[in-house]
């Protein structure tokens, strides 16, 4: 797959996106640099067109093109985007742009166990913090971050104040600038690098997005990071440091100049082109704000036309968005061109629509634009009220998921409540179980959801086929498994002395307390959970079963409930020092009641 592949659809829903996320976050998003000779131009408007043609081959085929996959010259890219129709200019070159300053270097070190450092990495720069979530405290930085993360989720580090005057960390959080690269390290290693966006202080935002030490002291000097790389393998700490004069092991927070940056620049992964801040293309107006509640009143009000003989209203859509979600869940890109679409869509459509209605996706392709949630880009919008499929056929156009829609459905409790209204409002005639499997989303049949290969030492093998006189054979797999963390399982564990929190029984084997630490929203596909503390339950193996197959759970006031009857176990045993997170406990319950509809 190349440039080729590329179809003038493809573009339009590039060009679409990088309008509504704003040049920096959409070059930033799909790892671009700005444009250094040729722009692609439409309505007036110029666009970095080696990143269009990119991510066109993402809606095009369903794989991006990254930068390091091809060359944006002449003959390449201009020549493709020449060939679908478009305008392309010799824009501003490298030598007509003002020179940027070269990025300091802050070496920041993430912070351990005890001081939540792995929990805090995923939660605020990893996944990043919905800004909706933190409205009430932003004050004066509201403006500035809604600028610079116009996707709402904004990617936040930060520091706790200091007493001393003039050590290390004092003259970081002093000389520290925007546009300076930030490494952070965490054992021995450094694991990631950002760069920074912006620099602002603020306790409330800083309480509101890790809360506080034992000390009452929070990392209120805050960095707003763009750039995020995450390095495939870490780097070995100790030569950086010692050709940068700073101690080993990486003790504080840590400036060097960027003359002594360069100086390690080989010892560190090759950076992406710089991409800066400003915008070129304007950010479109401001909208009301699109929300979770929004989204499923629209999908609760779809405009599905009857059936002629039964009168039931027709499954295409219904289907068509489940299966748009289900893409959300996998991580695939909203948007996919017409010939993906006809040959996924199809299937559902004949098994599970009304009995004797036609297999049509082309209405569901076209006509769910008028719900809200979809859009289609490659046919004119005076193509008429139902294009012809051969229009469809030859032009390939491209549709799915707005792109808020997609950002909400990225939240797994929204996803989960999405398809839950889907399946109660339209599809509870159909083996919902069965659906949720062949679409993709099998993993909410359990609290677990559905985990690496062997990553519960089960691997599915047809043990028939396989037996054989004398030992058990043997044979070699790769898998991949989720990485948990022991010590945190530990933790819980030893805050209870081993005792289930359901029904208080303390077990032994071998001598040893046993109890297993359980996931309230679970690591696996689709519940993506974090594995931290306020996410995890202290319970006997027999309640651990109960609890992943859904058939208990923990109501609004503490009490352990059957899912099918409703009966109580009592109250569920709960420590003031663990704090239990009510947004996992509210997803396990809503994940509960989904299935036990869909048991009846």
């Amino acid at each position: 797959m190349g440039l080729g592949d590329v179809t003038r659809a493809g573009v339009l829903a590039a060009v679409d996106e990088c309008r509504r996320l704003g040049r920096e976050t959409f070059l930033r998003r799909h790892g671009f640099g700005r444009a250094t000779t040729y722009e692609l131009v439409l309505n007036g408007n110029h666009y970095d067109s080696k990143a269009i043609a990119g991510v066109a081959h993402l809606y095009s085929v369903g794989s991006l093109l990254s930068a390091d996959d091809f060359s944006g010259g002449a003959r390449t890219v201009a020549h493709r985007l020449h060939a679908l129709g478009f305008t392309v200019t010799d824009g501003t070159t490298v030598a007509d742009r003002p020179a940027q300053v070269p990025p300091q270097l802050v070496l920041q070190p993430r912070g351990g166990v005890r001081d939540r450092g792995t929990q805090n990495f995923a939660k605020s720069v990893r996944r990043g913090i919905r800004l909706a979530d933190i409205r009430d405290a932003l004050g004066e930085q509201a403006d500035a971050l809604t600028a610079l993360y116009p996707d709402g989720i904004a990617r936040l580090w930060g520091s706790t104040p200091t007493t001393q005057t003039n050590n290390e960390k004092v003259r970081a959080l002093r000389n520290r600038r925007v546009g300076d690269d930030v490494l952070f390290y965490a054992e021995n290693h450094f694991i990631a690098r950002a760069r920074i966006l912006h620099l602002f202080t603020s306790r409330p935002v800083a309480q509101k997005v890790w809360g506080s030490n034992e000390d009452q002291d929070t990392w209120e000097h805050i960095m707003a990071l763009g750039e995020l790389e995450e390095f495939p393998t870490p780097v070995l700490a100790a030569p950086v440091l010692r050709q940068l004069d700073v101690p080993v092991p990486l003790r504080s927070l840590t400036l060097r100049s960027a003359e002594k940056y360069s100086g390690v620049a080989q010892l560190l992964p090759g950076r992406r082109q710089l991409v800066p801040p400003e915008p070129r293309t304007p950010l479109p107006a401001a909208s009301p704000e699109f929300t979770a509640r929004g989204l499923l009143d629209r999908i609760g009000s779809l405009n599905t036309h009857r059936h002629s003989e039964s009168k039931a209203p027709s499954r295409h859509q219904p289907l068509s968005l489940l299966w748009a979600v289900s893409r959300i869940a996998a991580g695939k890109p909203r948007l996919a061109p017409w010939s993906c679409f006809r040959a996924e869509v199809s299937p559902l459509l004949a098994e599970f629509g009304l009995p004797g209605s036609k297999v049509t996706p082309e209405y569901p392709f076209w006509h769910m634009q008028r719900s809200g949630l979809w859009e289609v880009h490659g046919i004119q919008s005076d193509a008429g009220p139902m294009p012809q499929v051969g229009i469809f056929n030859r032009v390939q156009p491209v549709a799915g998921l707005t792109h808020a829609s997609a950002e909400l459905l990225k939240d797994p409790l929204t996803r989960l409540e999405a398809v839950a209204k889907l399946c109660s409002t339209y599809l509870d005639d159909v083996d919902q179980r069965e659906l949720l499997s062949q679409v993709g989303l099998a993993g909410y049949t359990s609290a677990d959801g559905l985990l690496d290969e062997d990553e519960n030492g089960h691997g599915g093998e047809s043990a028939a086929a396989e037996r054989a006189a004398g030992p058990t054979a043997r044979r070699e797999s790769t898998s991949s498994r989720l990485v948990r963390n022991a010590a945190i399982a530990n933790q819980v564990k030893e805050l209870y002395g081993h005792a289930c929190q359901v029904c208080e029984t303390r077990l032994q084997y071998k001598r040893r307390p046993y109890s297993e630490a359980a996931h309230i929203r679970g690591l696996g596909t689709p519940h993506d959970g974090p594995d931290e503390l306020s996410n995890l339950l202290c319970l006997c193996p027999n309640h651990h079963v109960l609890f992943d197959g859904l058939e208990i759970f923990i109501d609004v006031d503490g009490f352990v409930r059957h899912t099918h009857g409703g009966d109580s176990l009592g109250r569920l045993n709960r420590r003031t020092d663990h704090q239990i997170d009510e947004a996992y406990l509210h997803y396990h319950r809503t994940l509960c009641e989904f299935n036990r509809i869909t048991q009846q």
